[in-house]
């Protein structure tokens, strides 16, 4: 093998690895961009109640948004492998929404996401 054939396949092989990155970043991003929308869902739903959380909903919610929350880790992450190093904007783009809070004490709701 020669030097530009070794070149070539060395080539080849950086491009795979930055297909494969940009396809973890694609998966990681629809991941938390529909546990987004699942979180927003339940919220919503408790919202629409009667005010009364049940502790399955409470508990549902807090599981949803630790996985957005490590899924949007996860994003930056992959993001920094790719060399992006401004994360700021995702805040716009994957708002993970906090905790709940009771309507009658507006206390918020125990958390079962401990980081």
């Amino acid at each position: 093998m020669n030097l530009r054939e070794s070149s070539e396949r060395h080539e080849a092989v950086l491009r795979q690895l930055n297909e494969e990155r940009v396809a973890a970043l694609t998966r990681i991003g629809r991941t938390l961009e529909s546990t987004i929308e699942q979180l927003q869902a339940i919220r919503i739903r408790i919202e629409r109640g009667s005010g009364n959380v049940s502790s399955a909903d409470a508990m549902e919610y807090e599981r949803l948004r630790a996985r957005a929350t490590q899924y949007r880790w996860y994003l930056e992450v992959q993001r920094e492998a790719l060399g992006m190093r401004h994360h700021g904007f995702l805040d716009h783009f994957y708002a993970v929404a906090g905790p709940l809070t009771t309507p009658s004490t507006n206390h918020q709701l125990p958390s079962t996401n401990r980081r």
